[in-house]
């Protein structure tokens, strides 16, 4: 989407797509669709498949994944939504091998990683059960050497789903899913120490919210959220006339995140 101009340009794709991460190939993106990996040419459309398959198992999909030094970090979900048979993966950009990091996740989404001198800190999102994560991982992110709640998942306002970090590396910031039948969505800006909410956004029309984005947009730093239809029931979306539209929103930033790596590709 062209924020200046509000044009779309949309691509069919081979599949249902969980994530993308830009490459260092220009207009190339690699793409995790259905159970394996594909690049896509965002300016032609191309689509080629790169052989990697995640899984065998029809019953999950690939996620919601990042683009970090040395590869990607992404997860599967399951479809029903209910069975912990998903999983947390490390592509290894130089090998293009896929490691499994965690299993007995149900719906691996949004994460954000913070790298240090001995390893590496995760937080990481299951939307399932609710949960919020922090993971410290070995420095060429194969094994998890410890985990802990960012909040409990009985004070989430629901479904957890989509994360970015803040500008201020101390707090992310997430949507939140609620498949219940009202009419507003939410997201909130949570401290990484104690899951204190720090700041919140009500996205009107619209309660099943999936990502957020911090963005320069007209001398400001601006959020926009992506929400979803999918499913809806037809009395939910009587009240909810936004569903699957994207939002825009003012913040407090002066400053966006730094941008994740371009993955090193071809």
């Amino acid at each position: 989407m062209d924020l200046g101009t509000g044009r779309n340009i949309s691509i069919p794709l081979p599949g249902r797509p969980g994530f993308f991460v830009e490459t260092t190939q220009e207009g190339i993106v690699l793409v995790g669709i259905d159970r394996r990996l594909i690049t896509c040419d965002r300016r032609t459309g191309r689509v080629e498949e790169t052989g990697i398959t995640v899984s065998d198992d029809s019953r999950v999909v690939i996620n919601d994944g990042l683009a970090v030094e040395g590869g990607v970090l992404f997860g599967t979900k399951h479809l029903g939504f209910s069975e912990p048979i998903a999983a947390l993966y490390f592509l290894d950009s130089a090998t293009r091998k896929v490691h499994q990091i965690l299993g007995g996740q149900t719906c691996s989404n949004g994460k954000v990683l913070m790298r240090d001198g001995e390893g590496a800190t995760l937080i990481d999102i299951d939307s399932q059960p609710k949960t919020i994560s922090r993971y410290r991982l070995d420095a060429g992110l194969r094994r998890v050497l410890g985990q802990s709640l960012i909040a409990e998942p009985a004070a989430l306002p629901g479904f957890p789903d989509g994360m970015r970090p803040a500008p201020d590396g101390k707090s992310v910031i997430v949507a939140f899913f609620n498949p219940a039948q009202v009419a507003d969505g939410l997201a909130q800006q949570l401290c990484l120490d104690n899951g204190a909410v720090l700041g919140e956004w009500v996205i009107p029309g619209s309660p099943r919210v999936t990502c957020p984005e911090l963005i320069h947009w007209n001398g400001k730093v601006m959020i926009v959220f992506t929400t979803a239809v999918e499913g809806m029931p037809a009395g939910t979306r009587a009240i909810a006339p936004g569903a699957g539209s994207m939002y825009i929103a003012d913040t407090g930033f002066s400053a966006v995140p730094v941008a994740p790596p371009l993955l090193v590709w071809g």
